[in-house]
């Protein structure tokens, strides 16, 4: 199904793109711009893109990378993504979300959406592309906008993202840092709430 948001640029069009673990505002926006999205789990993996597994938060001591551990496949050139395994190493989930809690706590509406988001980091996730699929179900919620088709079979796909330009939106640490740009949707979800979608439609004017 099509969908008729007035975010939507190109409703006649699909765009295909990678898995990301708490994906990028960009990322975001430029889904917005489409009237279906699908998720291409069955590209190999790639190490130089970390994406699918490494997001970028910002705390009281500025800009913070959180990377999930994944398990060692036998032959990563071979290895597909929908077929990655994340590790158990050192319960990175219950880091990374002591992390995003320190981060967001104050912020106007991570108490709002935390319960929503929080299961994603229970630990009991094997797969990465269903970690990542978990918690992109979350944001796209948040966001209004529509869920991923499971197929892109007969449909017109684009695999380019037209240029997106940075918008300054409210940011809890910004006294300190100034406005940073290039965060996780997370970010822009916890500071700004429902009104997060206007500052995607601002990015791709």
């Amino acid at each position: 199904m099509t969908c008729h948001s007035p975010l939507v640029r190109y409703p006649d069009s699909t765009l295909a793109l990678p898995p990301a673990y708490c994906g990028s505002i960009r990322r975001y926006a430029a889904i917005a711009m489409y009237g279906n999205t699908v998720t291409d789990t069955e590209r190999r993996f790639n190490k130089r893109e970390k994406d699918c597994h490494r997001c970028v938060i910002e705390g009281s001591n500025g800009i913070q990378r959180l990377t999930v551990p994944l398990e060692k496949p036998q032959e990563w050139h071979s290895t597909r993504l929908k077929d990655v395994r994340v590790s158990t190493h050192g319960k990175w989930w219950h880091v990374h979300w002591e992390a995003i809690c320190s981060a967001y706590g104050r912020t106007p509406f991570f108490e709002y959406y935390a319960d929503d988001i929080a299961p994603a980091f229970s630990g009991d996730i094997e797969l990465l592309v269903e970690l990542d699929d978990k918690i992109d179900r979350f944001c796209r919620e948040a966001l209004g906008l529509p869920q991923p088709l499971s197929s892109d079979t007969g449909m017109t796909v684009a695999r380019q993202i037209e240029n997106i330009r940075d918008v300054e939106y409210y940011q809890i640490w910004a006294e300190r840092f100034g406005f940073t740009p290039g965060l996780s949707v997370l970010d822009l979800i916890f500071n700004m709430g429902p009104e997060a979608p206007l500052v995607l439609q601002a990015m791709t004017r």
